[in-house]
């Protein structure tokens, strides 16, 4: 075998060697790509759960107010000064029981996706100004309760904190 011929055969083992390594880093990259989308599916998926929980437990509470204002049960009376403010713990990421006092946790169900929620109802007041609601077109006018609900949910490491105003109109 000519000199020539043994170079040759020794420098086709390193090219295929090269070429072996290129398709190993291109193959690890595609793993990491495919890994990354699977974490960022995974996230979405448990914000939209978390937020589908928070927005069920919000209807529940509305319609639980709604109920109680129509059979003449207790309602919250007006918060005054700082017991209107929702606490800091509704928002810590790291809080994963009872964002503080006065919440009331919803037992996990189909409703809220087997989530944990928490919600907190604070009185506001009464208004005199007209306000729409889904019943009654033209607005509602005369004196109406103010209530503010807010709804916290958990699911996994993702949190939905939801705040909705509802007015009760005596009739």
């Amino acid at each position: 075998m000519s000199m020539e011929a043994s170079q040759q055969q020794g420098s086709a083992l390193i090219v295929s060697l090269v070429f072996l390594l290129l398709l190993t880093l291109v193959s690890v990259a595609g793993i990491r790509s495919s890994t990354g989308q699977e974490r960022m599916a995974a996230n979405v998926k448990l914000k939209s759960d978390s937020l589908q929980a928070a927005e069920s437990a919000l209807r529940i509470i509305q319609q639980q107010l709604a109920q109680a204002a129509n059979s003449n049960k207790p309602l919250p009376t007006p918060c005054k000064g700082i017991d209107c403010n929702t606490s800091d713990a509704a928002f810590d990421l790291d809080t994963t029981g009872a964002p503080g006092a006065g919440w009331v946790q919803i037992p996990a169900s189909a409703m809220t996706n087997n989530t944990q929620v928490w919600y907190r109802i604070t009185s506001l007041g009464e208004t005199l100004a007209p306000a729409f609601t889904v019943d009654a077109n033209p607005p509602h006018e005369g004196a109406g309760n103010l209530y503010r609900i807010v709804v916290v949910s958990f699911v996994g490491a993702t949190r939905t904190v939801l705040e909705s105003v509802y007015v009760h109109y005596s009739v």
